[in-house]
């Protein structure tokens, strides 16, 4: 990894907590998964909305979205995949980056199929507002993160 922290709209990201790198996309692991294995997808460079990406950019981001949710399906034994962007606030977007969100899904993850995009929404919301609520979902430590992007880092690398 070529720099200590990569940025995620205003938030900086420790360098370990990133798992892929390319010259125009980077994947982390996520500070508050809705599932194990939710990871995101962004562009290298600022860009706060999908129009605003170039060609190549969104060809490397679709590219690694789909390398890397071929190894969490295998990874965590999931059977399918979510792939999700939010683009823009009035989609949810909380944080002005675009980012694709990528979950390892199972039967009966949850209880309706669709509630999932509700749990990346209050996710997104969270991060935004840094808010420390007693929740099932906490934000995971910088050593947890990591040892789970060192998983990620070794099973790309084969």
């Amino acid at each position: 990894m070529d720099l200590e922290f990569y940025m995620f709209g205003p938030y900086k990201i420790h360098k370990d907590e990133v798992f892929y790198l390319s010259d125009l996309s980077y994947a982390m692991v996520n500070l508050r998964p809705v599932v194990p294995g939710n990871v995101l997808v962004c562009p290298r460079r600022d860009v706060k909305r999908y129009s605003d990406l170039t060609n190549d950019e969104i060809i490397d981001l679709w590219l690694i979205a789909k390398k890397i949710g071929m190894m969490l399906e295998d990874y965590h034994k999931a059977t399918s995949l979510t792939f999700t962007i939010q683009d823009g606030p009035q989609a949810g977007q909380t944080v002005p980056h675009v980012h694709i969100h990528i979950l390892p899904r199972k039967t009966d993850d949850f209880g309706r199929n669709d509630d999932v995009y509700d749990a990346i929404d209050d996710e997104e919301k969270e991060l935004k507002q840094k808010l420390d609520l007693d929740q099932e979902r906490k934000d995971r430590t910088l050593e947890e993160m990591t040892r789970e992007a060192g998983e990620y880092r070794t099973r790309l690398s084969h």
